[in-house]
């Protein structure tokens, strides 16, 4: 049997106070992405190889995208697309639209709080995949680039809660596969292929958020590159709501070049089902 690492990493910052608006404002970022790419196990060295390619094609020791030219940035993505040929997953959270949530959590622990819960949709996107292709979580690992003071004791407990008494279908039946006990954390230097979340963590970023790095013309290019590595569903090849999970999207205030070119991965025809035949 095949065994997997999905390695995760994130764009954005879990504040949720003092939240940054507009282009030039200050405070936290006002998205948190969450990344994931699933690699079987035997093709983790195959996969440090391509990473070293990269890293000769773009003149970039370290290929931390925040560091790297836009060129370097796109190149990187292609050939990734092109070599690498790894699985992604991501999901978007707009602090916007967190409504009464926010309240809910507020307090100590709010910032940990509300990163826990978007870790939970995100592995839900994972935990579908998992399920179509009958993939055990015996067979998965989980490696999350280590966050600074983030307790993951806490974040396994959470998950156990929701999964022994979810609030909805859709949690307990996507997540059923993922078993927090195989979560572990490893900082990026001490784990190459976290490289490869990072870098669909900010493309991600990067074509959502209008900031003063892009001069609020949020950059699609990465993006569109590694479109085709997403999971999709099988017969129509749509992307969102399966392997690119936008909360709350139709809340979104986005500028009309980026709402078109997102809505372009979603069809609202196609949706994930759930085990007893509704959809979410």
């Amino acid at each position: 049997m095949t065994k997997y690492t999905l390695f995760i990493d994130e764009t954005g910052d879990a504040g949720i106070d003092k939240v940054r608006k507009g282009v030039d404002g200050k405070g936290a970022s006002p998205i948190l992405v969450i990344a994931g790419c699933l690699i079987p196990d035997n093709r983790a060295v195959e996969l440090k190889s391509v990473l070293q390619e990269i890293r000769s094609a773009t003149s970039k020791a370290n290929l931390h995208c925040t560091e790297m030219g836009h060129f370097a940035v796109a190149k990187y993505a292609r050939m990734v697309s092109e070599k690498a040929g790894i699985l992604c997953f991501a999901f978007v959270s707009t602090k916007s639209t967190m409504g009464s949530y926010k309240d809910q959590i507020s307090g100590k622990g709010q910032d940990q709080k509300y990163y826990n819960k978007c870790v939970s949709y995100f592995l839900e996107r994972v935990g579908h995949f998992m399920r179509l292709n009958s993939i055990s979580g015996e067979d998965l690992k989980i490696v999350f680039e280590e966050r600074r003071a983030h307790d993951y004791a806490k974040l396994k407990n959470y998950l156990r809660t929701i999964k022994r008494n979810p609030h909805d279908k859709r949690l307990g039946f996507y997540l059923g596969p993922i078993l927090p006990d195989c979560i572990e954390s490893k900082a990026k230097p001490d784990e190459e292929l976290l490289c490869y979340p990072d870098l669909v963590a900010f493309s991600v970023a990067a074509a959502i958020n209008a900031s003063a790095a892009n001069l609020g013309v949020p950059e699609q290019r990465y993006l569109r590159e590694l479109k085709n590595r997403f999971f999709k569903e099988a017969e129509t090849g749509v992307i969102g709501e399966f392997g690119l999970k936008l909360f709350k999207r139709y809340e979104l205030d986005l500028d009309r070049s980026t709402s078109d070119f997102f809505e372009k991965w979603h069809s609202s025809e196609v949706e994930p089902n759930l085990h007893d035949g509704g959809k979410y």
